[in-house]
């Protein structure tokens, strides 16, 4: 894992395009079958709104290609384009605190999906900038 080369400027939030029983073990072994070395987000959250640390926050994430330095990477399991496996309120509740925590360490974060930086992706299937509470996404 590499070191982040910016500061911490952006959260970029992903969903895992799968079905709400996918687990945080799916998620490793689907990463390091692409030859990474561990998960390549910072954080997944369950269904149930358990919200994982995967990856430090001071090492570089492999989620966003061309935007992983001075940004942190959640993956909400789950897949917003279907209407079966979208996330629960308990996921969305967590982000909401993440988001709100993150917020006090780095004041000037950014919040925005995967789809937002790179074309031909729908990830994570929604706008995440309205579900937050407490301080404004830019």
């Amino acid at each position: 894992m590499k070191a982040h080369t910016k500061t911490i400027e952006t959260l970029v939030v992903h969903h895992s395009a799968s079905p709400l029983s996918t687990t945080v073990a799916d998620i490793k072994e689907w990463h390091l079958a692409r030859g990474w070395d561990a998960i390549g987000y910072h954080w997944v959250v369950t269904a149930h709104g358990l919200l994982k640390y995967t990856r430090p926050i001071t090492m570089m994430g492999a989620h966003a290609f061309g935007h992983n330095s001075g940004t942190l990477g959640v993956c909400l399991i789950g897949d917003n384009t279907t209407e079966t496996d979208q996330w629960t309120i308990a996921q969305v509740t967590a982000l909401q605190r993440l988001w709100m925590s993150l917020f006090v360490v780095f004041p000037e974060i950014d919040i925005v999906g995967h789809r937002d930086l790179t074309d031909g992706t729908l990830c994570p299937g929604i706008d995440v900038r309205p579900m937050m509470l407490g301080p404004s996404a830019r």
